[in-house]
């Protein structure tokens, strides 16, 4: 009789210990790691950091940047490469005022990509036109902002007067 309540109890304490065990997949002081969506296999178990402590991290941080416009006096102002939307947003209506606009406007921001401005001469024969456009590439940006300004221009032709890219920036450190 008692063997069989030991028999019970090392059954029922090995379903328990079994259960702990492949709790998420991995041991303690790991925790899961899923593979990336495509990679075949299956989660990995990296170390969880200690309590309190910080993880080692890599990854991308994003880049912004903002285009703004005074369209009375024809001043533009550019913000790039910032930390965040209002930094670039900053950067470009000081940007703009610098130059001694007065009714600077966001035209355009973006992030994690380029930027570029085309202008022309006007239709009217007075003033120009221009386009403000952003696309993954500068090549592509230049593009796209110089096809969207020709139609409106008395030439039929635009020239770019900015590009530029804030592309995200490499991170590697701890969190």
């Amino acid at each position: 009789m008692q063997f069989r309540h030991l028999a019970l109890a090392g059954i029922l304490l090995a379903g328990v210990w079994t259960q702990a065990r492949a709790e998420q997949g991995c041991p303690d002081g790991f925790t899961p790691n899923p593979a990336p969506t495509g990679t075949p296999g299956t989660n990995q178990c990296i170390p969880v950091g200690s309590f309190g402590g910080s993880l080692d991290y890599s990854g991308w941080n994003n880049s912004y940047g903002a285009i703004y416009f005074d369209s009375g006096k024809g001043l533009v102002g550019i913000g790039e490469a910032q930390k965040n939307r209002r930094g670039a947003r900053k950067q470009a209506l000081q940007h703009c005022r610098s130059k001694g606009g007065t009714d600077c406007k966001e035209v355009l921001w973006y992030s994690n990509g380029c930027a570029a401005v085309a202008w022309g001469p006007g239709k009217a024969g007075q003033g120009f036109t221009m386009e403000v456009r952003s696309q993954a590439t500068v090549g592509a940006a230049v593009a796209a902002a110089k096809q969207a300004c020709a139609p409106n221009s008395a030439s039929g032709e635009c020239e770019v007067f900015y590009s530029g890219c804030s592309e995200p920036v490499p991170f590697s450190g701890r969190l």
